[in-house]
């Protein structure tokens, strides 16, 4: 995974995020995550989370492949899953942009699904779009075979390790 393969996010409402040359503990662990030298939580293995492939401090991107056991519908992906995978990658956007002793839980989620998603290449772009030292918003977007079929926004109530004002 690549901290470079993306520009970072636009700074005109984040105000919360360590600076993009700042080595933080969430940006470690997407390293980590990537290269192998630290091992996914078990949730991700159990959910089937794909990781990031490519990232910048407030952009995630991920590009992968969903096959048909993510199916209910015959052929369609299942919507739920898809909503597991909004927060997740709510969550590693978050990793990336957060300064140390920063920690995060999600307050809010809402998809809007525009079309069917099925089996075979995806591409999912998580974009920091408000951070403030208290809440963050992330947007999450699905594309497949050119067009957009899914959206989701997280929000993200922010707060300081070992503090009160969670």
């Amino acid at each position: 995974m690549s901290q470079t393969s993306l520009p970072p996010a636009p700074a005109v409402q984040l105000r919360g995020i360590a600076p993009a040359d700042e080595p933080t503990e969430g940006r470690r662990l997407l390293a980590g995550l990537a290269d192998g030298s630290v091992p996914n939580p078990a949730a991700a293995g159990t959910l089937s989370l794909p990781p990031a492939t490519s990232w910048s401090p407030g952009r995630i991107r991920c590009e992968t492949r969903f096959d048909a056991s993510l199916t209910l519908t015959p052929g369609v992906v299942f919507g739920g899953w898809i909503a597991c995978l909004v927060d997740h990658f709510a969550g590693l956007v978050m990793l990336s942009a957060l300064p140390d002793g920063s920690r995060f839980l999600t307050a809010g989620l809402g998809v809007t699904y525009h079309a069917p998603l099925y089996p075979g290449p995806v591409t999912v772009d998580t974009e920091l779009t408000t951070c403030t030292p208290r809440l963050a918003v992330a947007r999450v977007t699905f594309h497949q075979g050119g067009r957009l079929v899914s959206t989701g926004t997280v929000e993200q109530i922010i707060h300081r390790a070992g503090g009160t004002d969670a």
